[in-house]
């Protein structure tokens, strides 16, 4: 049973440096509405989630683990040094499809140490076959404390992200359903500060070009529509936010910086305390975005 064992493949979208500048909470709790600041910070982290998906999207259980495949990731982790347990074993597979009946990752003693910062990993990912007794195409990734965590050598302060929850996807090889159920990202910042973006989306990719979507394989070019809901906490504060897209996200595979998407608009209806903002995240090209509030 092959491993490459990509920890971009199933989401670790990090953006560490750019949330930590967009992590001040200068508006009181009796302010409702959001500000620029925050507004920045949510559409950062919404935006990373949704470039997330092209990652996770092709993983069919059997594969998919390379820690740098991916430029949606900033972990710096050498594949040899990090090394997941997989059990138990052997492993039973009772369809004889793509997906395992049910097995656990865990990262342990994951770490590699640069020269201004020390990486590690811990955690597990369990993957399951929702249909063990039929042969098809879906999936399911339960994610525990699957934790990346940076420390930075000269101050000693460190970030992290945490997530917990559930990822579920079936498709073809022209269309893609993926769930995200109850899928918590935790945060720490280098200034010590907190958020928590907890969410259930649904996800639909329609490749450009019909039947070019294959296991385990980089996600070809195709769109994005986006929906559900999150809650997002800052500090103290906390917001409801509805999620959809209109018009739906590009996906460009040959982009070579992140986000990933070339056209296309991410809408966040966000509520607290009876007041609404409403931000937009338009796409304009690979790697580039405006967020508006209103």
């Amino acid at each position: 049973m092959p491993f490459h064992r990509n920890l971009s493949a199933l989401g670790i979208a990090l953006a560490f440096a750019a949330l930590t500048t967009a992590c001040q909470d200068n508006a009181g709790p009796s302010n409702a509405a959001l500000t620029q600041a925050q507004a920045d910070s949510l559409a950062e982290e919404m935006v990373m989630d949704a470039d997330a998906e092209n990652d996770a999207a092709t993983t069919s259980g059997t594969g998919g683990f390379d820690i740098s495949a991916s430029p949606s990731t900033q972990l710096s982790i050498n594949a040899s040094a990090c090394v997941p347990t997989v059990s138990p074993l052997p492993v039973v597979n009772t369809d004889g499809d793509r997906a395992p009946d049910s097995i656990r990752i865990a990262f342990a003693n994951c770490a590699n140490s640069w020269p201004f910062h020390t990486d590690s990993i811990s955690g597990s990912i369990d993957v399951i076959d929702p249909t063990p007794a039929a042969s098809d195409a879906a999936v399911k990734f339960v994610f525990t404390n699957l934790r990346h965590k940076r420390v930075y050598t000269v101050s000693g302060l460190f970030t992290s992200e945490t997530l917990n929850g559930v990822r579920q996807a079936s498709r073809t090889t022209s269309v893609i359903q993926h769930t995200i159920t109850n899928f918590t990202t935790d945060f720490v910042f280098r200034n010590g500060s907190t958020a928590t973006h907890a969410r259930t989306w649904t996800g639909t990719f329609t490749a450009d070009v019909a039947g070019s979507i294959a296991f385990d394989s980089p996600l070809p070019s195709g769109t994005w529509n986006f929906a559900g809901t999150s809650s997002w906490t800052r500090g103290s504060r906390t917001h409801q936010v509805t999620v959809s897209t209109n018009p739906a996200l590009h996906f460009n595979s040959s982009c070579t910086v992140v986000p990933r998407f070339d056209s296309g608009t991410l809408i966040a209806d966000v509520s607290r305390n009876g007041t609404q903002s409403h931000v937009t995240i338009q796409f304009t090209a690979c790697g580039q975005y405006t967020v508006t509030r209103t």
